[in-house]
């Protein structure tokens, strides 16, 4: 579906990002009779371009039941913003909240500042980069809570298909400073197609490693989704 909804509109013409950019999607399947599962899904995501500054925001909450249940509950704030420094190079800084109870987790908060980096600046790809310092802080639902000095160590890519649709791949490294062996990795990978001006399907894939989980959890978790998105989006474009 996503390549169909790509094809039908690859004759035309590409459009510089807009000035600003949101959208909001949501998910749901659920089953009863024979069995009663349900999950829900949803995220949030905005994005502001100026001449010199640019700001970004994300969300996402997941929830699964089985049988009454709970099965799967993952809550997930982030925001960014940086300034222009040099045509490459920028200043940034950003906090990230999450709650993810069923890997082990109560509440993780990562506050990072460093430098950003783009890399590839062409009209069939973009790659940013992101090096920063960081303070973990975080509350397992057993144990000690930590607060450790780590680092963000970030690749993002964006290929844009066609003016339909886009895909994009990301990896983000968080070494710890004080406990060497504590680091944790993800990996995530998006696609996402036009069906109108305002509606399209969008399909991810998450992994995510963490070397020393919370005792008694694994080392991996993996979350694939397919929601419906709303989008809103600025009538002007974005400075070069």
């Amino acid at each position: 579906m996503l390549l169909a909804a790509g094809t039908a509109r690859a004759q035309a013409p590409k459009e510089p990002p807009p000035l600003w950019d949101s959208q909001i999607g949501a998910s749901f399947v659920g089953t009863s009779g024979n069995t009663d599962t349900g999950t829900i899904g949803a995220d949030f995501a905005y994005h502001g371009r100026w001449p010199v500054w640019k700001v970004e925001s994300t969300a996402t909450a997941i929830r699964a039941s089985d049988s009454g249940r709970l099965t799967a509950e993952r809550y997930l704030a982030a925001l960014r913003g940086s300034r222009k420094l040099q045509s490459i190079l920028s200043f940034t800084g950003g906090e990230r909240i999450e709650r993810d109870q069923l890997s082990g987790i109560d509440v993780r908060s990562i506050l990072d500042g460093g430098l950003g980096w783009a890399l590839v600046r062409t009209p069939g790809w973009t790659l940013d980069a992101v090096t920063s310092l960081a303070w973990l802080h975080e509350q397992p639902t057993n144990g000690l809570n930590i607060d450790h000095p780590t680092g963000v160590l970030q690749a993002l890519s964006r290929i844009p298909f066609a003016s339909s649709g886009d895909t994009t791949q990301r990896f983000t490294y968080y070494p710890d400073f004080r406990e060497s062996g504590r680091y944790r990795s993800e990996a995530e990978i998006t696609a996402q197609a036009a069906m109108n001006e305002h509606l399209a399907l969008k399909l991810g894939y998450l992994w995510r490693y963490s070397n020393a989980p919370v005792p008694g959890f694994g080392k991996v978790d993996n979350t694939s989704t397919a929601s419906v998105v709303l989008r809103w989006k600025a009538s002007t474009a974005a400075a070069p």
